[in-house]
């Protein structure tokens, strides 16, 4: 299980759900079936516990209240900070 904002290097995966854990974002692509039975009820309760734990990172960092709308445009503008495509045009291989 990873520690949610904690680094920048932690990653699980549940199924196909890749999570990627990042300081200022966590990063979540993929598939998952559940399926019901024991193997479903294992990956929905990972995704659970999962989720819970970043609930609690929110919580911690107290982000339950309402936030004022310039907070997350800075997290967003540090994101892209960290991006290692930042600033980079890519040509579309497909036309």
């Amino acid at each position: 299980m990873i520690e949610p904002f904690a680094n920048n290097h932690q990653s699980m995966q549940i199924g196909e759900l890749v999570i990627e854990n990042q300081e200022d974002k966590i990063i979540i692509y993929g598939d998952m079936e559940l399926t019901l039975d024991a193997s479903g009820y294992q990956q929905a309760h990972q995704l659970h516990k999962l989720t819970t734990e970043i609930m609690q990172a929110f919580q911690t960092r107290d982000f339950s209240r309402d936030i004022p709308h310039n907070l997350y445009s800075n997290n967003e503008v540090k994101s892209k900070e960290n991006d290692d495509q930042s600033g980079k045009n890519i040509d579309n291989p497909f036309l």
